[in-house]
Formats: structure tokens, C-alpha cells, sequence
């Protein structure tokens, strides 16, 4: 059926609903919350670390390389950040700041701004 050209487009968006339709499920059962990104999110064309916009990336272009701030980094991997940052916004700290997103050469890691205020005391048994 998927050699069919008319069959086959609807046969994947079936494939594509049910597994979306198993992630909520899923998180409504685990009480995780499911974040989707916009079909048109320029994941693959925005620069994960400064946010400069690529106009065109053509599919054999394997490394991303931002003109602005000199990035080179897998496009797989750029693409990745940037959806893990569609989802930031909903994560904040404590302090109800919002957690930032740093890429370095060894992978990435979330920086704080804010520091925890209170002492650390044991509780007395």
C-alpha cells in the first residue's frame, strides 16, 4: 500500500496520529505534560545558540554553521536543542525565573541565575 502515492500519504498520517495519540495518553497516565511544537518551528534553520535564522539549509548540509556567531554543531543535534527550548518557556525555577539553555562543546547544560537563598540544614531526627 505504500507504493500507491495516494495510499501512502494517508497511511503515514494514520502512523502519526496514533503515535501522537499514545503520547497523551501516556502522559495523561504518568502526569507528564506533552509539549508540541508548530509543524513550521525552524528547528533545523535556527541557531541554538544565538537564534539567527538560516533563509535556506539544504538537506545535504549535515553540520549547521550560524554567520553570526560561528556555531558549527550537528544539524541533528541544533535541531534537538532547539526543541528542547520550545519547551523552556514552560520550565521555570523556583524563583520563577526561566532556565537558559547553554550549548558547549561537550554537549549541553541548563544555567541558573538564581541561587538558593536559604541555609542547608539538616532536619533533626
Amino acid at each position: 500500500m505504500m507504493k500507491n502515492r495516494r495510499l501512502a500519504r494517508a497511511i503515514v498520517d494514520v502512523g502519526f496520529y496514533e503515535f501522537r495519540r499514545q503520547l497523551e495518553y501516556k502522559c495523561e497516565w504518568y502526569g507528564s505534560q506533552l509539549i508540541i511544537a508548530s509543524r513550521t518551528f525552524p528547528s533545523s534553520k535556527r541557531c541554538s545558540s544565538c537564534g539567527h535564522r538560516k533563509k535556506e539549509l539544504s538537506l545535504s548540509e549535515r553540520e549547521y554553521h550560524c554567520e553570526k556567531c560561528g556555531l558549527r554543531i550537528d544539524r541533528d543535534l541544533n535541531a534537538a536543542l532547539n526543541l528542547v527550548t520550545v519547551s523552556l518557556p514552560e520550565t521555570q525555577t523556583a524563583c520563577g525565573e526561566d532556565v537558559r539553555l547553554i550549548v558547549s562543546p561537550k554537549g549541553f547544560t541548563n544555567e541558573q541565575t538564581s541561587v538558593k537563598q536559604e541555609p542547608n540544614i539538616s532536619p533533626r531526627l
